[in-house]
């Protein structure tokens, strides 16, 4: 009697550990995914925590120094609103005006901008199949 009690105490210890890691690694990592307006409407919410945010890329709002790898522009989503985005980093080749695009970082409430740590663009359409 006393082997199986050892057994099943190792295994509830096991399956504790497993789950703390598990839950600590989610909590840690996990990356919200947005859209322009709902980081806008509550900034206080998101400021400084990792997510996602897309939206188009605005006609003339784009500053580039590529020897500095240094990116600026404004991106909106479909309710008009416009965040600033920053980033220093490798430009993407497809980078461009009106384009669709997914940057991940931090919002800061105070500067009023968002911190890319990436930028990602969206295909053109002319790399999708035509729908007959």
């Amino acid at each position: 009697m006393k082997k199986s009690w050892k057994l099943l105490l190792a295994g509830l210890v096991f399956i504790g550990a497993i789950g703390y890691l598990m839950n600590s690694g989610f909590s840690e990592e996990s990356v919200y995914y947005l859209e322009v307006s709902e980081v806008l409407e509550n900034p206080a919410k998101f400021n400084e925590k990792g997510m996602r945010v897309s939206g188009d890329v605005v006609t003339g709002t784009i500053t580039k120094d590529f020897k500095k790898q240094y990116l600026e522009f404004d991106i909106a989503d479909a309710d008009g609103k416009a965040m600033k985005v920053i980033y220093n980093g490798i430009i993407p080749d497809t980078f461009k005006e009106d384009i669709q695009v997914i940057v991940e970082g931090r919002y800061d409430q105070e500067a009023k901008y968002f911190k890319a740590a990436s930028v990602l663009t969206k295909c053109p359409s002319k790399y999708e199949t035509e729908v007959e």
